[in-house]
């Protein structure tokens, strides 16, 4: 009985540790579901049949290491969906998002020009527990050569049509449920 006494604690400890861990991640063709299995919270991103996987990527990405599903369209744009640690999510953008430390909270999506890239990207962010999931969709690249010296403000107002069909080809494209 002393036996079973001694090790109720040592269970309940492993058992602890193992429901706590990193986010789960699951692909299964243009669906991928993230899940916190200590709070059973998940959010699943669902992508259009046009767009096609590619590869399970890892970038280094203004000092942030990024990973995740790559999926690619016939008309040059991509998709990433991947997770981040909030943390590190908010060191990536600068600033602290707004959301409980528990739970899940879907932010608007946003589009924007990003001069470094040279591309047009609209980013759906999900805050999942103390993780971050997103779907970023970039355009293409522009022909000729980008110096990267137009700025987001500018390029918006240069471009509007060609920003509101690229937001438009998003929405058809990336659903997020949670």
């Amino acid at each position: 009985m002393k036996r079973l006494l001694l090790l109720i604690p040592l269970m309940l400890i492993l058992a602890a540790c193992a429901v706590k861990g990193p986010l789960a991640e699951d692909r299964q063709g243009n669906v991928v579901t993230f899940a916190r299995p200590d709070t059973g919270n998940t959010v699943t991103v669902t992508l259009s049949p046009e767009l096609t996987y590619d590869k399970r990527v890892h970038r280094k990405f203004m000092g942030a290491t990024i990973e995740g599903w790559l999926y690619r369209a016939e008309d040059g744009t991509s998709v990433l969906v991947s997770s981040m640690d909030r943390a590190k999510f908010e060191d990536l953008i600068g600033r602290t998002i707004d959301a409980p430390r528990t739970g899940v909270r879907v932010y608007p999506p946003q589009t924007s020009w990003l001069p470094r890239l040279c591309q047009l990207v609209r980013a759906y962010v999900v805050s999942l527990d103390s993780d971050v999931v997103s779907a970023v969709k970039f355009g293409p690249r522009p022909e000729g050569e980008c110096d990267g010296l137009v700025d987001n403000d500018e390029y918006m107002v240069a471009h509007l049509n060609e920003v509101a069909e690229f937001d438009r080809r998003a929405e058809q494209e990336i659903r997020i449920d949670r």
